[in-house]
Order: structure tokens, then sequence, then C-alpha cells
């Protein structure tokens, strides 16, 4: 049963999302579905180039959006981002896309390599979040923040040990942040996607190999497609969602399940 007062509920007209990583791969995806949906996009990214192609690309076919470059890496300008973003337009929603993997054993892991993925994925990912809901709790608005996990939210792989540490953290990100919140109607949930073909994951499927052994364990037999993730991040930020946060949904073909 939906709200009267929202014929379509998954519509997004008249928000804004704010997207980091939004230039490319599963970010990007999001950017498009959130446009798709009406919604407002900010698009925040290292280059400035791909951020503002993106931002192009998305305006091309009538969409409001804007580029923002920054690196989230820099945790002491991430305040920074929000007071300027939310200056231009409130922001409803945000999208944490923006992540680093590194693929080593973790006996070769140094202490400046982890605590980099710790900080792109975990840390600015908080901070930018709790940034973020200071204006929407100042201004009143019932926000949806959404974090992009991994299959390493929820188990284990070989040989990316500070990914699975910074993913399996985010899960508690986002749960810890939606019992806090939820009195303020801004709700938190975080997506786990399975294997895409994304920049992240070119390396690893080029490689006939492990091409074939992912794709044997997936029952759907299938990579995921980046718009899947933009979907579901479309049903998390809008009124479809309304009485969702706390929650890990995981778009993954079916892999957690088997």
């Amino acid at each position: 049963m939906t709200d009267s007062s929202s014929p379509n509920p998954f519509s997004l007209a008249g928000t804004h999302t704010l997207i980091t990583g939004g230039s490319r791969g599963l970010g990007n995806a999001a950017a498009r579905a959130v446009a798709r949906a009406g919604g407002a996009v900010t698009i925040v990214a290292r280059s400035v180039d791909q951020a503002r192609a993106a931002a192009a690309d998305l305006a091309a076919f009538g969409a409001t959006a804007r580029a923002y470059p920054a690196d989230v890496a820099r945790l002491d300008q991430l305040q920074e981002i929000v007071d300027a973003v939310s200056e231009i337009s409130p922001i409803h929603g945000v999208v944490h896309a923006a992540g680093i993997q590194l693929r080593k054993p973790a006996v070769e892991v140094t202490a400046e390599e982890f605590t980099q993925v710790q900080n792109v994925n975990v840390n600015a990912p908080y901070l930018l979040s709790t940034a973020v809901a200071r204006t929407q709790i100042a201004r009143g608005i019932a926000g949806s923040h959404v974090f992009i996990g991994s299959l390493n939210s929820s188990i284990a792989l070989p040989n990316i040990s500070p990914y699975a540490v910074s993913k399996t953290g985010l899960v508690g990100v986002a749960r810890a942040l939606s019992v806090e919140w939820a009195v303020h109607s801004i709700r938190s949930n975080i997506i786990g996607p399975g294997y895409f073909e994304t920049e992240m994951t070119k390396k690893l499927l080029a490689n006939p190999a492990d091409y074939d052994r992912i794709l044997a364990r997936i029952p759907m037999r299938r990579l995921g497609d980046p718009s899947d993730v933009g979907n579901a991040c479309v049903y998390l930020l809008s009124q479809a969602s309304r009485y969702v946060t706390g929650t890990l949904h995981n778009v993954d073909g079916g892999w957690l399940g088997a």
C-alpha cells in the first residue's frame, strides 16, 4: 500500500543527492539512476575532468547535475564539501560510492596502506554523512544515506584484507547511524554488490580462469550490470523505502544465498 500523496513512491523529483565516486563505475550508475528518477545530482570525484564530464553527460538529457571535484581521502575537507554543496541546494540524499582496494597478502600490508583504505572506504563516509546529517536535522529534512559495501561486507575473501575490514566496518556505520537518526526520519542503509564489471574488478575479470570461476559461483550465471546497483540506490533514496533503515541489501545474483 502506497501513500496516496505520492503517486510514484520511487520518484526523486524535488530532491538533491550527493554522490561520491559518481564519475564512473557503480557511483556513475547511481547518478544516472537518480537522474532518471527525476532527482538533482552533485557528483564528487577526484578528477576534475571526469567529474565535469559525468555531470555534463547527465545534463545532456535534461537532468540537473553539478560537479564538485574533491578527494574524499582528505578528511579535513569533507565539511567544506558539504557546506559548499548544501549552500547551493539542500542535500536530501547521499550515496557513498567512492572506494579503493588493495590486493596483496595481509602480511605484506603496511600501516600506511591499511590506513589509506580505511580513510577512503570507512572514515570518509562516516564523516561526510555526519556532516550532511547536521544540515538535514537543522533544516528538518527526512534524508537517506546509502553506503556502497561489497560481498566483503558479509564474507572475507583472500588477499584483500584491508578492503574486507573497511567494508565490514561500513555495515557498522550504516547501522549505528540508522539508530541515532531514525528519530529525525533520516535513514541509513547499505548495499552489498557482488561482482560487476568496473575499474576495480577489471584486472581480476580479465583472467579467463578467474572469470569462469566467479561466474560459476553466481547462481544467476552472470555478472551484475551497474544499473542493478543504481536502481537499488533509487529504492533506498526514495519514499518507496521510507520504513527501511539499518539494513544491508545484497545485489549479488544470489552469491550469498547459494
